[in-house]
């Protein structure tokens, strides 16, 4: 007896068509350069209409942080943390992954994304659980909040205002990176900086 077709669920195929519109972004960044990445063409490529993208993204620039934040999780998945419960080396880990990604990038690709007008790039404690937003502010905050609790970070520090410094201090090092057409050594002065701004926190 022939089983019946089974009817495939809305949210399932929502998913399905976002991964496709993911999908064709990524792959006319790969053979075509970050220019070529319009929501026109992106639509064309994944063979969905406009209306389909603007459900799922509200714009290229949110289309493309959510090309980072895959590429952050795809690194994540592929390294191993470091072996210590030092917040300061837990924090210092999530940003480095996230600069990986970034130095694997092209420069010019970063200086078209990295721009004052890209308002994807603003994140806050109350964003991180929009998928399209990158995760390291929350993961950054889970830390601080731990340290915290194990009294290794003073009680009177604000974790959520301090989650969200980190983060600017890491787009300002990127937007420096980009700016200098990939001359500032982006991951030593990263770490270095971010590594002496939580030392002085407890010093």
């Amino acid at each position: 007896m022939m089983m019946p077709t089974l009817k495939i669920p809305r949210k399932v195929r929502s998913q399905q068509v976002k991964q496709k519109i993911f999908d064709a972004a990524l792959m006319l960044i790969q053979e075509k350069g970050y220019e070529y990445v319009t929501v026109n063409n992106v639509c064309q490529t994944a063979h969905v209409s406009v209306g389909s993208f603007y459900h799922h993204f509200g714009n290229k620039d949110e289309l493309l942080s959510y090309y980072f934040v895959a590429g952050y999780e795809r690194y994540k998945n592929e390294s191993q943390p470091p072996d210590t419960d030092d917040y300061i080396e837990q924090i210092l880990y999530v940003f480095g992954l996230y600069v990986r990604f970034c130095l694997d990038q092209d420069v010019q690709f970063l200086k078209n994304f990295y721009t004052p007008a890209n308002r994807s790039l603003y994140i806050a404690i109350d964003q991180v659980n929009d998928d399209t937003r990158l995760p390291i502010l929350a993961k950054v905050y889970n830390e601080l909040e731990k340290a915290q609790k194990k009294k290794k970070l003073p009680q009177e520090i604000n974790t959520q205002k301090l989650a969200e410094d980190l983060c600017i201090l890491e787009k300002g090092c990127i937007f420096e990176y980009a700016l200098s057409d990939g001359r500032y050594p982006l991951w030593e002065r990263s770490q270095q900086i971010l590594r002496t701004f939580l030392k002085g926190l407890t010093a």
